[in-house]
């Protein structure tokens, strides 16, 4: 008997707690660490931290953090380096790809434009190596350090002012680490030993010849010009200074790793346990807590208070007394345990995917009498397109399906132990045999019975028999931080894939879910839809193959779909492509067997 519930919209409509809980259909979430702390930069009042692979901000007045990434309009994940330039509120990100954003402030200390200038990482001719080592502002140019030499950029006008490759001895190519001006030159700390030119305008720079090689009489790391002196660090022996052609130590140091920045007209020096602050008269204060066991950048702010990158422990500082974190929360950011390698099938059968050390391929196994088959390349005896099997899934009919480096199939469990001819099914795809051209890693099924596959050039949604493809992400259209996927996992009951890549974990907001035995328990979100919302509108709670209508209130249809386990969703356009103009929606419910309905309300605001 159908429910009267058609009549009394019993969709939570007014359940503003439980809508405003509900993440949007087709919205990204990162998983990153905000941990592992590397570059720190101080703009007014916030402070920006970037880590191995996220990027946030902390404004200590209102003890809140802003997270950023590709979600919100950075262009790539992974900074290398950042400098900030105050004249034009330019924070100048550098990534380990090569790639940099600038990113525009406002008067807040608020991002109001980020650009991507992708000119060291598309470049031709350069190493494979392109990370920006370290970034220094001058004159209004941004000199980048690079395993290349250094690059002088004018971020205003997108251009290359000059470029200092083959500067090393017998014009060998170098790799800059850090550089330091001081008066009329530009040192820099290289993999041939410290260098020194003229900035002088009538100085050919690009000229090896004219670039000087300092005399230390041991390896130097990093180097800074402080009162018109030199600085430097010696591994294993601390920081030395320039006196009259020769080095003095002035803070002996165990530590094998340093660098410096000219803060308040103080020299910083980041040690491998320690942050160290160097006055006009060499005088020392050390910074050293264990909740910072790893410093790898840091700043002072007006108030002498120590901000400091943790590789450990993210944002660190001492400004309300004690030493804490002001890192974001951290999650799991990693897949560690993957569910993809055994399945176990609708009769009780175990499937194995064997690594290659055991002959790869896939093992079918009887736990209960130990009966076994091995599936191979061979005819009849599997089938594989390839031996190599990187995951398996069990969708909602009961079959098997495999991802492997020549593709995607699936087989059909029935009778596998029986000894008769047994070949895998390798569905069509684009008039070739399902990703054949692929390096598939990872494969999951949805709630709905679709199919989600991770490859090393993206990931891919397909239908239920892997013949249509409904959608295809990599990193240069979505916040993917980078388009080779390791693994996936589908969490059933929020609609979520966590998609793990190299580069961090990012988890996508799909539209199926597990479905619900009954139509009483429905959620639509967001709802009301506000303007400028440009996502999906999302139905929870359903019944699966439940049908979904959306009608204005004179009962014209405006878009009609099924669900995808529990949930469906709509782009709030209509049949013809028109978005919907703002008003009052009727969402219609309809079980598949016609025995239950339902109804509810959506609102649509201009």
């Amino acid at each position: 008997m159908k429910s009267a519930a058609i009549s009394t919209f019993l969709l939570v409509w007014y359940s503003l707690a439980t809508l405003a809980q509900e993440i949007p259909l087709g919205s990204w979430q990162t998983h990153f660490s905000y941990q592992s702390g590397q570059h720190i930069e101080q703009v007014g009042n916030r402070f920006f931290c970037a880590t191995y692979q996220g990027f946030f901000s902390f404004d200590p007045e209102k003890n809140n953090s802003t997270l950023f990434s590709k979600i919100n309009g950075l262009h790539d994940t992974g900074i290398s380096s950042m400098a900030y330039a105050p004249a034009t509120r330019l924070l100048l990100l550098g990534y380990r790809s090569g790639n940099l954003d600038l990113v525009y402030l406002n008067e807040n200390a608020e991002p109001e434009e980020i650009i991507e200038w992708p000119l060291l990482r598309d470049a031709s001719g350069l190493p494979t190596n392109r990370q920006s080592n370290q970034i220094i502002f001058d004159g209004g140019l941004a000199y980048v350090c690079t395993a290349f030499g250094i690059v002088v950029l004018d971020p205003e006008r997108r251009e290359v002012r000059e470029n200092f490759r083959y500067i090393g001895p017998a014009g060998a190519e170098v790799q800059v680490s850090a550089i330091s001006f001081s008066g009329d030159s530009l040192y820099a700390s290289t993999s041939a030993g410290l260098l020194r030119t003229s900035m002088s305008p009538t100085v050919n720079r690009q000229f090896f010849g004219n670039w000087q090689l300092i005399p230390v009489p041991f390896t130097p790391l990093s180097v800074s010009s402080f009162r018109g002196d030199l600085y430097t660090g010696r591994a294993g022996q601390g920081i030395f200074r320039r006196v009259n052609n020769s080095w003095q130590v002035v803070y002996p140091s165990t530590s094998q790793r340093y660098s410096f920045r000219i803060i308040n007209n103080r020299l910083l020096a980041v040690l491998d346990s320690r942050v160290v602050v160097l006055n006009a008269q060499d005088q020392v204060t050390a910074f050293r807590d264990p909740i910072m066991p790893q410093p790898r950048d840091a700043v002072l702010d007006a108030a002498s208070n120590i901000w400091i990158a943790d590789g450990k422990s993210g944002l660190v500082s001492n400004y309300q007394g004690s030493y804490q974190s002001y890192s974001p929360p951290t999650g799991d950011t990693t897949l560690t345990r993957r569910t993809d390698s055994v399945v176990v099938d609708r009769n009780g059968l175990e499937w194995i995917r064997l690594p290659g050390s055991l002959g790869g391929g896939i093992l079918v196994r009887n736990p209960t009498n130990l009966q076994q088959r091995f599936l191979s390349t061979s005819a009849n005896n599997g089938g594989l397109p390839s031996s190599e099997i990187r995951s398996l899934s069990l969708d909602r009919d009961g079959l098997v399906w495999f991802a492997g480096n020549r593709g995607v199939g699936y087989f059909v469990p029935q009778n596998i132990l029986s000894g008769g001819a047994v070949n895998a099914v390798l569905p069509i795809f684009g008039q070739r045999r399902l990703l054949s051209n692929e390096f598939s890693t990872a494969i999951v099924t949805e709630p709905g019975n679709r199919k989600w596959v991770g490859t090393r050039s993206g990931l891919y949604l397909f239908n239920a028999n892997g013949t249509q493809l409904l959608r295809q992400f990599d990193a240069s259209n979505s916040p993917l931080p980078s388009s080779q996927i390791r693994a996936l996992y589908y969490d059933e009951s929020i609609g979520r894939l966590y998609c793990d890549t190299p580069q961090g974990m990012v988890s996508y907001r799909s539209d199926a879910t597990t479905p619900e035995p009954t139509l009483s328990n429905v959620t639509i979100f967001p709802n009301p839809v506000r303007p400028g919302y440009g996502g999906l509108v999302g139905f929870k709670g359903l019944v699966d193959d439940t049908v979904v209508k959306v009608t204005d209130l004179a009962g014209k249809l405006l878009y009609e779909t099924r669900a995808q386990g529990g949930a469906a969703s709509w782009d709030l356009r209509d049949y013809t492509g028109r978005r919907a103009r703002g008003g009052i929606y009727l969402v219609l419910l309809i079980a598949p067997d016609g025995s239950e309905s339902n109804a509810g309300k959506l609102a649509i605001v201009e």
